[in-house]
């Protein structure tokens, strides 16, 4: 059987992707490099049934951004360069070039598109580091009647301000010149998911448990400052804590305690709100019983016509991967873990937050909008000079800001102290 140019090119880029993996796998992980390879996959099927995938950027384009990584002739290529000094502050002997904002954008897009809180947070744009984003913090509003000739009184709007202030993010790894050699499209697809998936999880991370670590600029919404009852002034999160004996994750009553969560939660903000856990917690939920010894979880057929529960197949951060109560379940690996002890601060045990249930929209995030690379020929990276292993240093940055604008969008769900 005669094998077609189109089936030749389809066998090539196969074989490089699976190279590409391989050679990441000892830097990044099997999991992490698995879960890029798949956005690549993604970018990959966009075009074939679109014609265009995500990233919104052409072939052109594509390697173009390859050329800026390998900082070769820049003559015939639109980009802007900055000084050694006002790119990399820590590296002032180091060249580095700032991408095109079609670029940036196009990783911001794939970050999106794999994380939990860029894809549901409300975004703006930041011309400076620092962005007021208003958050109404007075009682509820209802007006009064007027009585006969007589003035109304004026009811007085009090806002508070939430403060984006950016922080710059980093992300640095290798890459074999071998693999650098050509500019092309499908080199440039592993380029921009590795830093949309690294960008994605390190804004999930900051933004559900930041603050648990030192080094940390950014405070998450579990170690936000709470309340056990709604709090009107807006500026702390609800606390909802299990009954009494209810001293591990495990011990989450599925029906009971939601209910009471979403008790907790004002209407207005119910539309699009959510609950968010780790897959471990979920995992234990979705096999919970009713006191005659039945799954809760409709199960081989046995599913009511309105269940009060529902798994999804293949959900996570993005994806729901379930449904309690009517409302989406998202998963994510950065949520404490059943079993967990002291990870980032959490343990499964007494007085500890685990499960979120809130508006994600009342989450602000701040997209300063630069982004740089920089490439690297020598230097030492995870302790191994990388001139002496025939590879090449590539370093993004990104500046940007996040925040809970709206505290009250947000129960957290904690263990019981006893």
């Amino acid at each position: 059987m005669e094998i077609t140019a189109e089936q030749i090119k389809a066998m090539h880029v196969t074989a490089f992707d699976e190279v590409m993996k391989e050679k990441l796998v000892p830097m990044i992980g099997q999991e992490v490099a698995m879960t890029v390879q798949k956005t690549v996959e993604n970018l990959k099927l966009q075009r074939e049934t679109f014609g265009k995938d995500m990233t919104g950027l052409s072939t052109k384009a594509k390697k173009d951004f390859v050329q800026v990584v390998k900082a070769a002739v820049f003559k015939d290529f639109t980009i802007d360069t900055k000084a050694n000094e006002a790119l990399i502050e820590e590296q002032d002997n180091r060249g580095g070039y700032l991408v095109s904002r079609e670029v940036a954008a196009a990783i911001m897009r794939i970050a999106a598109s794999v994380g939990t809180i860029l894809s549901q947070a409300a975004k703006w744009d930041m011309t400076s580091d620092e962005l007021g984003v208003p958050n109404y913090t007075g009682s509820f509003l209802k007006g009064s009647y007027l009585n006969v000739d007589a003035a109304g009184s004026v009811t007085g709007l009090t806002f508070g301000q939430a403060q984006l202030i950016a922080k710059k993010w980093q992300l640095a790894f290798v890459v074999g010149n071998d693999l650098l050699a050509d500019a092309s499209e499908n080199l440039a697809d592993w380029l921009l998911a590795l830093g949309g998936e690294a960008l994605a999880n390190m804004i999930d991370y900051q933004g559900f448990v930041g603050g648990a670590n030192s080094g940390d600029p950014f405070l998450g919404i579990l170690n936000y400052p709470s309340t056990t009852t709604v709090d009107e002034t807006g500026t702390k999160v609800t606390s909802y804590v299990l009954p009494t004996g209810s001293t591990t994750f495990a011990k989450y009553a599925v029906l009971d305690d939601s209910s009471a969560m979403i008790g907790d939660l004002e209407e207005s903000i119910l539309p699009d709100a959510g609950f968010y856990m780790h897959r471990s917690v979920w995992a234990k939920i979705r096999i919970q019983k009713d006191t005659a010894g039945n799954y809760i979880l409709p199960y081989a057929g046995w599913a009511k016509p309105d269940p009060a529960m529902q798994s999804f197949a293949g959900g996570g951060p993005i994806k729901p991967a379930g449904e309690i109560l009517g409302y989406p379940v998202f998963t994510n690996r950065w949520l404490p873990a059943v079993g967990a002890s002291s990870v980032n601060g959490f343990s499964d045990t007494t007085s500890n937050p685990f499960i979120v249930f809130g508006n994600m929209r009342a989450f602000a995030f701040g997209d300063k909008g630069e982004m740089r690379v920089a490439q690297f020929e020598s230097g030492s990276f995870g302790g191994k000079e990388i001139a002496l292993a025939d590879q090449r240093g590539i370093v993004y940055k990104h500046r940007h800001a996040m925040t809970l604008a709206l505290p009250r969008a947000m129960v957290v769900g904690k263990t019981a102290a006893s």
